[in-house]
């Protein structure tokens, strides 16, 4: 559906650009740690290295960008501007990014229980406090044509609620406290974090700036409102079977979210199909993720061993779905973010403000793109060779996070210097 956007309540260009600027060199520190361990990196799910990168890129990356992104969208978009935006941005910024450094810090060097606690506390309450601004943004009035928007959210942060209750659990067991059962705990917090979270927002997202910045006509109603709703439905489902034991409806449940899953990448490719415009790097990303999307699908029912098709699935889902889909955000938001702060906000004459395509041109965001691709089809193949693919799959998502940092801290050198002319 189609919405009128409220710029004018768009909050401050620091309180998203933080996290969007921060992001990206959470993702260059996995790639620098898997450049350096290598075949120790990808042996395994449970390796240190391992856990240490997955939440690098899912926590420092991931999350730090889709609470930036929300600071930008809910208000814009729902007419639901977040509370106290300023000071809510700063604990949530500070909390997620060292939170990320010690529970990373603390899996990949095995560090004692006291960094385990530390990491549950700093990221329980910057969690807490993101989730409860979060919470009365989208309980106020807002504006009837975002209605799924604001429901996709409220479900997206409902699973993080528990991706972050379940997280928290593992962490004070590996700090000494508790005896839970690892393995069904951690296989129920992998799950809740990466379709309950990231793929579940990154879809709502998505249903609004592909739209909006590739020139696609609106998603249809029942995609708007279907993707989350089922999607927390059966993960529900699939929690309670889980739990249960009961394996055929597992499997049943697990066959449901590949059917909604490919509905959701197949209704995404027919809106780049359909336009009439040219496509753009932007393009390039989202075709790339949704690929991987349904690679990951189809990789998770192989008859394979359920190690190496959890690392593949979750390379997949991660560095090919849902890094792509935001690299190619990144590119679109920070340069409008930019552009018209200049232009409305900060005062610069008109004739000095550079247009959109100009703060990050075509070329840039197009050298990023293969670096990524380059990188992503390495890192696939790694689990295969890892002794000879992983460093340079590491080596290579490194550039390709350093091109993107070049260009993102370019477009915000370049707003400093013209507010101040």
């Amino acid at each position: 559906m189609q919405r009128k956007l409220n710029y004018q309540a768009m909050p401050p260009i620091w309180v998203p650009l933080a996290f969007l600027l921060a992001a990206p060199c959470f993702a260059l520190a996995a790639s620098v740690l898997l450049a350096w361990q290598g075949e120790a990196a990808l042996v395994s799910r449970w390796s240190p290295a391992t856990l240490a990168m997955t939440h690098l890129l899912t926590l420092g990356f991931l999350t730090m960008t889709i609470v930036g992104a929300l600071f930008q969208l809910l208000p814009v978009v729902a007419g639901a501007p977040i509370p106290l935006a300023r000071p809510v941005a700063v604990v949530g910024w500070i909390g997620l990014g060292s939170g990320t450094v010690i529970l990373a810090s603390a899996l990949g060097l095995g560090l004692g229980g006291a960094a385990f606690h530390a990491a549950a506390a700093v990221l329980g309450l910057a969690g807490l406090t993101i989730l409860a601004a979060l919470g009365m943004a989208l309980a106020r009035r807002r504006v009837p044509a975002a209605n799924a928007l604001v429901r996709g959210v409220r479900l997206a942060a409902s699973g993080l609620t528990l991706t972050l209750g379940l997280g928290g659990t593992l962490a004070l067991y590996l700090g000494g406290v508790g005896a839970p059962d690892v393995l069904l705990l951690t296989d129920l917090h992998a799950s809740w974090g990466l379709l309950g979270w990231v793929v579940a927002l990154t879809a709502v997202v998505s249903f609004q700036v592909i739209p909006m910045f590739q020139g696609t006509a609106a998603y249809p109603a029942s995609q708007e409102t279907g993707v989350p709703a089922l999607l927390f439905a059966l993960l529900l489902a699939w929690s309670a079977a889980a739990l249960g034991g009961t394996g055929k409806w597992r499997t049943a449940v697990e066959i449901g979210v590949a059917v909604l899953l490919l509905w959701y990448v197949r209704a995404t490719l027919l809106q780049f199909r359909r336009r009439n415009r040219q496509a753009d790097v932007g393009t390039y990303y989202w075709i790339q993720a949704m690929v991987c999307l349904a690679g990951a699908v189809l990789v998770h029912f192989l008859p394979i061993d359920s190690d190496r098709r959890t690392l593949t699935t979750g390379i997949m889902i991660i560095a090919g779905f849902a890094m792509s889909a935001i690299n190619g955000m990144l590119y679109k938001i920070v340069p409008f973010l930019v552009w018209y702060h200049l232009q409305e906000r900060a005062g610069a004459a008109r004739g000095r403000v550079p247009g959109i395509r100009t703060i990050v041109d075509e070329p840039r965001a197009l050298r990023q793109w293969r670096w990524h691709l380059v990188a992503f089809v390495l890192l696939l193949a790694a689990p295969l060779a890892p002794g000879v693919l992983a460093r340079p799959a590491g080596l290579f998502q490194a550039l390709a996070m350093l091109f993107l940092i070049r260009d993102l801290a370019g477009a915000a050198i370049l707003y400093l210097s013209l507010r101040k002319a």
